[in-house]
């Protein structure tokens, strides 16, 4: 008998994105992921969407998200959707929030960063600690005496559960939530939605099905992987990418000032393009390229799975 969900899987437009945080200017591994992303999407005849994730609008000034837009319109890296803005998507995360209260746990937590990191507690691989879940079966009188003090954020409590995933850069991966990750943040406790809420949420409500971002993500993808669940949406397939290097082996990084205008200012997208398909491992040669031709190229077999180092 024919499985009807593999028909529909079949049938599943694919939808790739690029969602940069303005905090700066794009670099080179910046386009390389953005050119992952919008290659494997078409390769499949799919679509591509850009999202702006400027969460917290006082550090994501919107001139830098445009600057970002219009350098990705040079490489001809254009959304085929509106683009979504995270800050305008601040009731749908409402709504979802209280769709995880009526599923799981969720409590006020009034630790301090600095009182996080002075625990001895284990580190995760976001600069965060798993949390020993403190705040979480405080009394009501204690929840009053530390509301006069501070806001708390929310937090998410999480089962002792595993959840594996077959990433299609990385391969096999696998995280105990309750002992690797711990509970964890979904909004702030300056009222502004965390990141593990709001991508899930923007992902399943944009029908993502692929994502494409850096290897350094990989840990957050489990706990991603459980609230779209939660949530009912469809879980994509990621591509978690290597750390993309200069040819000395520094990676990247917006502050550093590795800033792609500054290659722009010296050669054509299409002469720019050849040399990111070429390090990534998409093309034989690192002849200037277009993102047409590059879709006829385009594997993820291909892909390099140690570090990519520009020849720029």
């Amino acid at each position: 008998m024919n499985n009807p969900n593999a028909q529909r899987e079949h049938t599943v437009t694919p939808v790739g994105r690029f969602a940069p945080t303005p905090g700066g200017e794009l670099h080179a591994g910046n386009i390389i992921c953005a050119m992952l992303a919008y290659l494997s999407a078409k390769a499949a005849g799919g679509k591509f969407i850009v999202r702006i994730e400027d969460l917290d609008p006082l550090r994501c000034p919107r001139d830098s998200a445009m600057k970002m837009l219009d350098t990705l319109a040079l490489f001809g890296l254009v959304s085929d959707c509106p683009t979504v803005w995270q800050s305008n998507q601040t009731e749908v995360y409402i709504q979802k929030v209280n769709e995880l209260s009526k599923l799981i746990k969720l409590y006020p937590c009034y630790c301090s960063r600095a009182e996080l990191h002075a625990a001895h507690a284990p580190r995760l691989n976001d600069g965060g600690v798993v949390y020993a879940g403190t705040c979480k079966n405080l009394a009501d009188s204690e929840l009053y005496e530390l509301s006069k003090k501070r806001k708390p954020c929310l937090r998410a409590e999480v089962p002792d559960e595993v959840i594996r995933f077959t990433d299609g850069v990385a391969g096999e991966y696998s995280q105990n939530l309750k002992t690797d990750c711990g509970d964890f943040i979904l909004r702030r406790s300056d009222g502004v939605y965390a990141y593990q809420l709001a991508v899930s949420v923007d992902d399943g409500e944009s029908g993502v099905t692929e994502v494409v971002r850096g290897r350094d993500l990989l840990s957050s993808t489990p706990r991603q992987i459980w609230l779209m669940r939660l949530l009912n949406y469809r879980v994509p397939k990621y591509y978690h990418i290597p750390l993309v290097c200069d040819g000395n082996g520094r990676k990247l990084s917006k502050s550093e000032g590795d800033s792609v205008l500054r290659l722009l200012n010296k050669y054509p997208p299409e002469y720019i393009l050849g040399k990111l398909a070429f390090a990534a491992g998409i093309s034989a040669t690192d002849t200037p390229a277009t993102l047409d031709m590059l879709i006829k190229e385009f594997s993820w077999r291909k892909v390099k799975r140690g570090r990519i180092f520009l020849p720029l």
